[in-house]
């Protein structure tokens, strides 16, 4: 949708550091906004407000709220007094309101008013908009687009390299962009792209080098702080990325799919409290989130705290049994605590999910060895050996006639 597009642009345009924490009335209106509970997230960033009247995210986001429940009157007051505060950065949304109302004029004037502003979108995603689309066929919207060129030759050549890189065209891609780069267009940007094509085309190096380079064009771009925390992390620089996190934890405390790639870096580089603050932070706010509750077993187990492992697996399955890692994470540490017989029923419930996982059929031989079913370890270690676990084949050779 293009409202989520907009609050990527325009989300830390202003200074605002707010805490991590649950506590936070603002983290918590978001929260309840991705839950799609905007009566609570107006509510709570209702709150943020008192506390800290000049938040704009706060102010943008409660009007975006209103915006979804379709009170138009208090989600232009917000917008409004955004654009009061901030020239423009509201006016796109108040354009989208004012066609649900029918005031074309308004309208027009709020869309010519983003089409003139820093906050500006990609005109695709201005023309693909369901609710200004409406307005295709009035003559204000065609006189509009005649007054002037909206997009300047290197905004249309960037969207083309973006164009072209989702349709496989990564080699024109990367050099529309490294032209955009030589010539200082929108270089956080431009570099973050570039760093996007390098990792899907494997070549980690140049992905990290443009990230970094996009990072450091603008501190605000919280989006590339977050690629170069995984880029990091894949490269195994984990103390790098460290620091990284801790920027992007101050920064954007909203971003919520980032608290599962901070927490696991956080448990690599030791700071194994500070993970699982980070990952109960995200419970609070997401209790039903299996795949959380996944991760923080995954970091007790990290840590060799096993029984605390156990505990979060349990409560991920609890939320949903149809995850075959689920079961497989579980038996892990059942396996560690010796508690063979319940490992053995876990990794059995995974190959029954995932039947052909080599690494599965792995362990469930090493726990049916402990056990002493050495028929049954055999099988297992055939069938991971089948499947490419070729570790199988020592077993094999050693106790199973092969």
């Amino acid at each position: 949708m293009m409202e989520k597009k907009l609050q990527i642009i325009i989300s830390f345009l202003v200074y605002g550091v707010l805490a991590f924490a649950q506590s936070s009335p603002y983290v918590v209106g978001r929260s309840g906004m991705e839950n799609g509970d905007y009566h609570s997230a107006i509510i709570n960033l209702s709150k943020a407000l008192e506390n800290r009247p000049s938040d704009l995210d706060a102010l943008y986001y409660r009007g975006l709220c209103y915006f979804n429940e379709k009170n138009y009157d208090a989600a232009k007051k917000d917008f409004l007094q955004l654009n009061r505060q901030r020239k423009a950065m509201g006016s796109l949304m108040l354009a989208k309101i004012e066609v649900r109302l029918n005031h074309t004029g308004l309208a027009i004037n709020y869309l010519r008013e983003h089409l003139s502003s820093s906050y500006k979108l990609p005109e695709k995603e201005i023309l693909l908009d369901p609710d200004l689309m409406k307005l295709e066929k009035k003559e204000e919207w065609k006189a509009l687009w005649q007054e002037r060129e909206w997009y300047s030759s290197s905004d249309r050549d960037l969207q083309e390299a973006v164009y072209l890189a989702s349709t496989g065209n990564t080699l024109d891609a990367i050099n529309i962009l490294n032209m955009l780069d030589k010539k200082g267009f929108k270089r956080s940007q431009v570099n973050q792209e570039l760093a996007i094509i390098y990792s899907k085309t494997g070549n980690k190096k140049a992905a990290l080098e443009s990230i970094e380079k996009a990072v450091a064009s603008d501190s605000r771009n919280t989006t590339a702080l977050r690629y170069s925390i995984e880029y990091l992390a894949e490269n195994d620089e984990y103390e790098k990325a460290l620091e990284s996190a801790k920027k992007l934890k101050r920064l954007a405390p909203d971003d919520f799919d980032a608290y599962f790639l901070i927490a696991r870096v956080e448990s690599r580089t030791g700071n194994y409290e500070d993970a699982v603050e980070t990952m109960d932070t995200y419970l609070e706010l997401f209790p039903a989130n299996p795949e959380a509750y996944n991760q923080l077993g995954e970091i007790h187990f990290e840590n060799k705290k096993f029984l605390n492992a156990i505990s979060s697996f349990n409560k991920a399955i609890e939320l949903y049994t149809g995850d075959p890692v689920y079961f497989f994470n579980r038996g892990r540490a059942y396996s560690e605590t010796r508690t063979f017989k319940y490992a053995n029923q876990d990794f059995s419930m995974s190959l029954d999910l995932d039947p052909g996982n080599a690494e599965t059929w792995y362990y469930k031989g090493k726990v049916d060895a402990a056990l002493g079913n050495k028929e049954d370890a055999c099988y297992d270690f055939r069938m991971a050996f089948r499947y490419g676990k070729y570790e199988a084949r020592d077993y094999l050779d050693s106790n199973c006639n092969e």
